[in-house]
């Protein structure tokens, strides 16, 4: 018996092409999905690394403002006990409880007329009083049964820093920072 190839041919009825074109698109659908995969993940990487940029501008304005506050007799300012317009990132006692809203919350008032700007736009904060005088706890002048000269008085300042990065991201930082005030000696 002979073999026919032109017989052959038409029992044939397509499946393999069909088959191989289904692997195709599988796999073409494969490659695109992980393409889009990456980069989402390329994306979220991105937004990470701009939130810690935030974060860091944040962290510098709450360090500048302790510094500000421990440096000399700043901590005395006038502005925290009177507000003064000239120093519009100082408020004394109960200032910005006594504001209307949005202006009573820093996480909604204007930054940009209300705050101090560190080295960049991107660094604000502002500074409150919340105490004066303060006894520190467990503390005490007597020390050993004798007088000490010990100062053991606080103020304590709320700061509230913004940051921002350069596609938008913001953070926000609250501190509480005390400075010792002991009045001077007589």
């Amino acid at each position: 018996m002979r073999h026919n190839p032109i017989a052959n041919m038409r029992r044939q009825s397509g499946s393999t092409l069909i088959i191989s074109l289904i692997i195709l698109i599988i796999l073409m659908l494969l490659g695109v999905t992980a393409m889009n995969i990456s980069d989402t993940q390329y994306k979220l990487a991105g937004n990470l690394q701009f939130e810690n940029a935030a974060m860091n501008n944040t962290e510098t304005a709450i360090s500048t403002a302790e510094n500000w506050l421990a440096t000399g007799t700043n901590y005395t300012n006038a502005a925290f006990t009177t507000y003064d317009v000239a120093n519009p990132h100082l408020y004394p006692i109960g200032y910005l409880e006594a504001r209307t809203a949005p202006d009573n919350d820093p996480l909604t008032m204007d930054w940009d007329s209300n705050s101090i700007q560190v080295d960049n736009t991107n660094q604000r904060y502002i500074i409150e009083l919340m105490s004066i005088g303060n006894r520190l706890a467990g503390s005490s002048q007597i020390v050993g049964g004798r007088a000490s000269s010990g100062c053991n008085q606080v103020n304590t300042y709320r700061i509230t820093a913004r940051g921002a990065s350069a596609r938008g991201a913001i953070k926000f930082v609250r501190s509480y920072y005390s400075v010792l005030s002991c009045p001077p000696p007589a």
